[in-house]
């Protein structure tokens, strides 16, 4: 049978009528993808951004961390190197030998060493990496010892016996008198173990400054080369 053109317009509306219906559910999740990867472009843009803005600002941390770092240990190397090499010259000859001290250079190098970078051993205290907290604290114990040993080393020479200020018993002043005759002798030890600690301590402030630069160099390659 013939159909007119009436009929035929009727289904062809008929037909894509119910492919849409059919297919309704296809379409909907095309279009809701399409929709999604439109819309996700600026989302990820905004990630890339967000996390750039975020590589910079710890950047610029660390870059303050190991600025300061620097100017700290610089500070402490200018007001240590002094009285290490004033103890150093008292202590030993010039060839480096141990000599005994005497009772007025271990006062005046007592003298230097009270209080010396205490803003940093004691005011700073556990504010830096463990291992430089540890080299701090073996210097401080060093340098106290060295105080202590030049303190012996004079006290006998520059006290009496018997004063307004003392009367001391024979045996004990003699016990006095045999500390400072072996403190002087020790005086160069004692120097010798606060430029061992000093040193241990540079070596673990090194370490922290490298391992500062190792982190912003990796920042750097991943600010310019963010992908």
């Amino acid at each position: 049978m013939t159909m007119n053109c009436s009929q035929v317009s009727h289904c062809i509306l008929s037909s894509i009528g119910s492919f849409i219906y059919d297919f309704q559910t296809l379409l909907t999740g095309i279009v809701a993808i399409g929709v999604a990867v439109g819309a996700g472009i600026p989302v990820w843009k905004q990630l890339k951004d967000t996390n750039l803005q975020t590589r910079i600002s710890h950047r610029e941390t660390l870059a303050n961390l190991l600025r300061d770092a620097l100017a700290r240990y610089a500070k402490v190397e200018k007001e240590l190197r002094g009285p290490l090499s004033t103890a150093n010259n008292v202590t030993s000859d010039p060839i480096g030998d141990p000599i005994e001290i005497d009772a007025h250079d271990a006062h005046g190098v007592e003298q230097l060493f009270h209080g010396v970078i205490e803003w940093y051993l004691v005011t700073l205290a556990n504010t830096e990496h463990a291992d430089i907290e540890a080299a701090k604290a073996t210097l401080k114990v060093a340098i106290g010892k060295l105080v202590e040993t030049f303190t012996e080393a004079h006290w006998a020479d520059h006290n009496e016996q018997h004063d307004e200020d003392h009367d001391i018993a024979d045996d004990e002043w003699a016990k006095i008198e045999a500390r400072c005759a072996a403190a002087k002798i020790e005086a160069s030890e004692r120097v010798g173990d606060v430029y061992r600690a000093y040193r241990t301590l540079v070596d673990a402030q090194q370490a922290w400054v490298q391992t500062l630069r190792e982190r912003i160099a990796k920042l750097d390659r991943q600010i310019v080369d963010p992908d």
